[in-house]
């Protein structure tokens, strides 16, 4: 009889542990972005120009090399760091510079920034400059877009066409 008594308690107790890790799994209610609120993402990776042109070697320059390193170029590894500059409706949501990681800088950046923007019909523009040589933002996109309540949108660049998708 002992033994059924301690068996009736350990399945209450258990029963108790499930129920409380049950309501609080689901109580309070978590909501990640308010009922009027929508999101916007710039996420992508891009490996800026290199930060200096690169030099034809002499002919001098060359004879001096080993013959196993004689190429006519010599260029640096290193890269510009990537800008992004993001406005909504006229006004800054950001403006990041994003430096380009690995031991010699010659990595491709990784961009990603979020933001939570009221939802409705908004003007959209984001702009890039991945070049410290020409000075500007040299890939820009601008759109006009409904984001509905909760929505996600996704900005990423395209290589091919040297543009902004909008997902």
């Amino acid at each position: 009889m002992k033994r059924l008594g301690a068996i009736l308690f350990q399945i209450g107790a258990y029963g108790l542990f499930c129920a409380l890790v049950y309501y609080w799994s689901v109580n309070p209610g978590y909501h990640y972005l308010q009922p009027h609120e929508a999101e916007i993402r710039v996420a992508f990776k891009h490996a800026a120009q290199l930060k200096e042109p690169c030099r034809q070697r002499t002919r001098e320059e060359l004879a001096r090399l080993p013959p196993n390193m004689r190429s006519a170029k010599e260029c640096s590894r290193e890269r510009s760091p990537v800008i992004v500059k993001l406005l909504l409706d006229g006004t800054f949501l950001t403006r990041k510079t994003f430096p380009p990681p690995g031991l010699h800088g010659d990595g491709s950046a990784f961009i990603y920034a979020k933001f939570s923007v009221p939802a409705g019909a908004h003007h959209l523009e984001i702009r890039m400059d991945d070049s410290l040589r020409q000075p500007g933002f040299e890939v820009s996109e601008a759109r006009t877009l409904t984001l509905d309540p909760g929505q996600l949108l996704v900005i990423a660049h395209d290589v091919e066409r040297q543009g902004f998708v909008f997902h």
